[in-house]
């Protein structure tokens, strides 16, 4: 057994299988893979690992998996699946997974089974338990639902990391009052303002984090210098699935021709990320702007950013790399399911509290369009857009 220190649970124990595990090369790249992707560009502590998060969704799963008395086996099983849940990221998390689709045709969860599946041959106990697990194909969703370990500790880390300390979630009391019926996990009603507080944390996080602008614009101008670098170099999008932050920094930096200390940061995407010297909304408007409905035709109607961006810089008179848009995404059309217990049975959150619709209403405010340019081109790029967009 050993114990590892974590700022959220105090010491989190693994035993000898695990540490095992955590020693792969797999797991420890996860280390110089940052959980929130860009999102240092804003919150400059946000700066932690997808190391540190596997390790405490690891830690919470077995709690939980324990809490609704599974046996030893399957909490191990849980255990690992909460260890290897985000092994197949590729660099900067959520930020590539866009240009890693296009490229390669699959998700990089398919990244993970691959790796579990090596594991298994070395120490995991069940690979195809544990990707069910990860997949949310079980029975209990511990590590892939509405409530699960996952989410559990982001909401937690992420919050401590971006400086919200008052979006603190009561993670005991979900995991002392969940409970086994039917196949599917309950929480006892004694839950519900601590699963009221969750949804609250994960509301907040979403208006302030993953939706902030410099954020989403960085991540843009990231997967334009990746696609870049792909299109002009011999590595494929395989190789980049492979590497870390710091591996994929480096060689964005070399192909670039970034001097350690530029007279001009001007120069390639990258190396204006690198400077924190971002390009500029010339266009970003939300259902607040225009309309759920207006949003929702963007988002259904165009596809092939790389056509809009030329199109809109002819119109502008900019070089094409000077435009780039971030198409909406529309939320998920699906409800929550997360089980109450109350006295007169078992009903959904969503009946008994209006946190849930509040996801909602934010997941669409932060569907948005953006199109982004350097300052000296915005005013241009934003005529050419709104003209384009017919806004």
């Amino acid at each position: 057994m050993k114990n590892i220190r974590d700022p959220l649970y105090g010491f989190i124990t693994v035993n000898e299988m695990e540490l095992d595990v955590i020693s792969t090369p797999a797991v420890q790249r996860l280390r110089r893979v940052a959980h929130l992707g860009l999102s240092d560009a804003v919150y400059p502590s946000a700066t932690h690992s997808r190391f540190e998060h596997s390790l405490g969704v690891m830690h919470l799963a077995g709690e939980l998996a324990e809490s609704l008395s599974f046996s030893e086996e399957t909490v191990q099983a849980y255990r690992l699946a909460g260890l290897l849940h985000d092994v197949g990221h590729p660099p900067f998390s959520h930020a590539l997974e866009a240009v890693i689709e296009e490229r390669l045709g699959f998700e990089h969860e398919r990244q993970s089974e691959r790796i579990i599946r090596e594991l298994d041959e070395l120490y995991a106990p069940d690979a195809e338990f544990i990707i069910d697990i990860i997949h949310g194909n079980t029975a209990y969703d511990i590590v892939a639902g509405d409530i699960d370990a996952d989410r559990l500790d982001y909401l937690q880390r992420d919050s401590q990391r971006t400086g919200f300390r008052n979006s603190s979630v009561d993670v005991q009391t979900i995991i002392k009052f969940a409970q086994a019926h039917d196949d599917r996990i309950v929480f006892d009603k004694k839950a519900v303002q601590a699963i009221e507080d969750m949804f609250s944390a994960r509301l907040r996080l979403l208006k302030t984090v993953a939706g902030h602008h410099a954020t989403r614009i960085a991540e843009a101008m990231l997967r334009q210098a990746v696609n870049d670098f792909l299109d002009t170099s011999s590595y494929t999008a395989e190789d980049v699935l492979s590497w870390d932050d710091y591996q994929l920094h480096t060689r964005l930096l070399e192909y670039e021709g970034y001097d350690s200390l530029p007279k001009n940061t001007n120069g390639g995407l990258y190396t204006r990320i690198a400077n924190r010297n971002l390009y500029k909304r010339a266009l970003y408007v939300n259902e607040n702007a225009i309309g759920r409905e207006a949003i929702s035709d963007i988002a259904n109607e165009y596809d092939d950013h790389h056509a809009i961006e030329q199109a809109l810089a002819a119109e502008a008179g900019v070089s094409p790399r000077r435009v780039l848009v971030d198409l909406p995404s529309l939320p998920p059309d699906e409800s929550t399911t997360v089980n109450i217990m109350m006295p007169d049975g078992i009903q959904q959150f969503s009946d008994i509290s209006p946190t849930p619709s509040h996801l909602i209403d934010v997941q669409w405010r932060n569907t948005t369009l953006g199109v982004y340019s350097p300052q000296s081109a915005t005013s241009a790029v934003r005529e050419a857009a709104q003209e384009y967009f017919d806004l």
